[in-house]
């Protein structure tokens, strides 16, 4: 893959643009001795019915009598026929949707962005400190592109290593330092940010800026050409009869205090998600009627991040946050089916994505729907336990 000759020089532009990125000890795993990974769902899952003996082959066609007898021919299996899971939310998709790119966009989460617009549809979420104790949204579209999204917001250097392993991605955002820029131009992203594409982006005029910039994501498809080639899962995606990744307990929710951002999540059996209040308020977004809807992803994963202050600001004055996620391990809590997995997360470098492992060292898989991944600061997390 073209990005791994870009792992060295990426590494150190980070370094260079933002701060360090310093492995913590404690955190750092031996890349070669990984633990026991399974292998991951095929995203077809159609297998094809045939009449095999006791060895396994196909029997011959009978040759002795008068009288013959041949074993009919498997009839292939048209695309039609088949079930395509969409890799990043392991639910049947369109098998023409399977090549499409995936498309990033960084979404605001300040007060005066809500209720934001699109954010519902989005496969996969990643929510990262930002300054000021606030948080911002990288979320990743595939199975599903909503037509317009927003707000729209600045790119951060913690988006990279988010971003390269999803490969020629789409990443539509509104700006950022020059330290960012530069980065952004060396590896294998594809920029639809608001500069190169300013007629897919618009103000809202009752909305206060910055928190008022929308992108018609939809169109952003249009401008850039990508290769032919269909994404890869991030994790396995687990069927209802298998019990391979079932939690270990039952709990209610958990709390994460991010400084000025106060999340909770809890779980709704009605929605089998994670229901989320965002400041004791319900989170809610807005479809393309502007009609409300409360936030509720069947995966939630907690991963523990290590952040420093980097000597880039913010418009305020404000040091610019750096999560470390670049490489390394740490803990994590994985929630799903309204119970928690206790883990560790591992990502051997920056061109691919973390993967997620029990106490057992076994790859833990996820239900299907949507996943959204919490890079919590150390000690920012309560777990709500049933009782409470």
């Amino acid at each position: 893959m073209k990005q791994a000759t870009l792992v060295v020089g990426v590494a150190g532009l980070i370094c260079i643009a933002c701060a360090a990125d310093l492995r913590d000890a404690h955190d750092t795993v031996n890349a070669e001795t990984p633990p026991t990974k399974l292998a991951a769902e095929a995203t077809t899952t159609i297998q094809p019915d045939q009449s095999n003996d006791e060895s396994g082959k196909t029997p011959e066609p009978s040759t002795s009598g008068t009288t013959s007898t041949t074993t009919p021919q498997q009839k292939p299996v048209s695309d039609q026929e088949r079930e395509f899971l969409a890799p990043f939310r392991g639910t049947p998709i369109d098998s023409t949707e399977l090549y499409s790119p995936p498309l990033a966009l960084k979404i605001d989460n300040a007060p005066t962005a809500l209720p934001q617009q699109g954010l519902q549809d989005a496969d996969i979420v990643f929510e990262e400190l930002v300054e000021g104790g606030l948080t911002r949204f990288l979320a990743i579209f595939h199975s599903q592109i909503p037509t317009s999204v927003g707000p729209i917001r600045s790119g951060r250097s913690t988006d990279i290593p988010l971003l390269m392993p999803f490969d020629g991605a789409l990443f539509g955002w509104s700006g950022s330092n020059w330290a960012f820029r530069k980065l952004l131009d060396t590896v294998a992203i594809t920029d639809v940010g608001l500069y190169r594409n300013p007629s897919h982006y618009w103000r809202q005029t009752e909305r206060i800026s910055p928190s008022n910039l929308w992108v018609r994501a939809s169109q952003l498809f249009n401008k850039e050409a990508h290769d032919p080639h269909s994404s890869e899962p991030l994790w396995p995606y687990e069927l209802p009869e298998e019990t391979t990744s079932a939690p270990s307990r039952e709990i209610k929710g958990v709390k994460v205090d991010w400084g000025s951002t106060k999340v909770e999540h809890l779980w709704d059996a009605a929605r089998s998600g994670w229901a989320r209040s965002q400041n004791d308020d319900p989170h809610v977004v807005l479809d393309l009627k502007g009609e409300q809807h409360e936030l509720a992803p069947e995966n939630l994963i907690i991963q523990f991040t290590k952040y420093v202050l980097t000597n880039e600001e913010d418009v305020n004055g404000a040091r610019i946050p750096l999560g470390l996620v670049s490489e390394g391990s740490g803990t994590a809590l994985i929630l799903k089916d309204g119970g928690l997995i206790e883990g560790r997360w591992i990502k051997a470098n920056v061109t691919v994505h973390t993967d997620f492992f029990d106490n057992q060292g076994r790859l833990i898989a996820m239900s299907p729907g949507s996943t959204w991944v919490l890079l919590a600061p150390r000690d920012s997390v309560e777990i709500l336990e049933i009782d409470d």
